[in-house]
């Protein structure tokens, strides 16, 4: 080999890996945009591939966010239960006369009120009987402290606890109190649009009668929330060795349904009572009125026709 060519070869080799070594730089960035896109998409929580074109690109790049928001829905509010809880304690002491202080100081801790009370005697003996009511919340510690009452080595002779839940009957109030709300609005509107004299005699007779259940269903809500809202405790103490006096036994539904009956006639006898009252008190004063002027009419009348 002609040593006059080395040179040339050499200078040749370092042409072509320069030009090699700057030719591998450009086709190394799709690679790095690639990595970069992929850090991006673990960053925001995306699995997906690349988008193809604009609208895809937009479309994926709010995706993320539209699955995260629907992953990390609201959590549903709580419902508060409503329950009516009533119990019937009997108990055994030493004395009930004196055990009355005891449960007057505990249902005053316990943020209750006593609100009925009745005390007997038989043979020598006393019975006390009390209604008491405290708050819901108090309900279990109140009783479990009135069982601590009783006299020792005695057991409780009747433990009897109810609950019932009225929360689905109060949501049921509560839509048709909103249903009926809606409606009256809606007649509302309409009777400040009316002009004719029956559309709107008519519109307020409807406003009214949807108002009349709407405050009849308000007063029922009420009703349950102040149920709900405190619980009632029926407490008997009796003295140690002692029978307990029977309480009083339900009517049977027949003579109840009399009862009720009875009571509602003695109520309608009073109304009307209070009716006939006041047509009898005011009814005589527009007669006598009518009276004097029918009087003056025929003094004013007879010189007329005289004449």
């Amino acid at each position: 080999m002609n040593l006059r060519f080395v040179p040339i070869a050499l200078g040749l080799a370092a042409v072509l890996s320069a030009c090699g070594s700057a030719a591998k730089p450009a086709s190394t960035p799709a690679p790095a945009a690639s990595a970069g896109a992929v850090q991006a998409r673990a960053a925001t929580g995306a699995a997906q591939p690349a988008p193809a074109n604009g609208a895809s690109e937009a479309f994926s790049a709010g995706a993320p966010a539209q699955v995260q928001g629907q992953a990390q829905l609201p959590p549903l509010p709580p419902i508060n239960r409503m329950v009516i809880k009533n119990a019937n304690l009997s108990l055994s002491v030493d004395d009930p006369a004196n055990s009355l202080n005891q449960v007057d100081l505990l249902v005053k801790n316990e943020q209750g009120t006593i609100t009925s009370q009745t005390t007997r005697s038989q043979d020598g003996k006393t019975f006390v009987n009390m209604t008491i009511q405290v708050p819901n919340d108090n309900f279990e510690d109140t009783l479990a402290k009135l069982r601590d009452l009783r006299a020792r080595g005695t057991q409780v002779l009747n433990d009897t606890v109810s609950a019932q839940d009225v929360t689905e009957q109060y949501v049921d109030l509560d839509a048709q109190y909103r249903n009926l709300q809606t409606t009256r609005d809606a007649y509302q509107k309409l009777l400040d649009k009316a002009t004719a004299v029956s559309d709107i005699v008519t519109l307020t007779r409807e406003i009214a009668n949807i108002q009349t259940q709407m405050d009849q269903i308000k007063g029922r809500q009420n009703l349950l929330q102040r149920q709900s809202a405190v619980s009632t405790i029926t407490l008997s103490l009796s003295p140690v060795g002692a029978t307990p006096l029977p309480g009083p036994h339900p009517l049977p539904k027949p003579l109840q349904a009399a009862q009720d009956a009875w009571q509602a006639l003695q109520t309608g006898l009073q109304g009307l009572a209070v009716v006939l009252i006041w047509m009898g008190i005011l009814l005589p004063i527009p007669a006598i009125l009518l009276f004097g002027g029918w009087l003056l009419y025929r003094r004013v009348a007879r010189p007329t026709a005289a004449a």
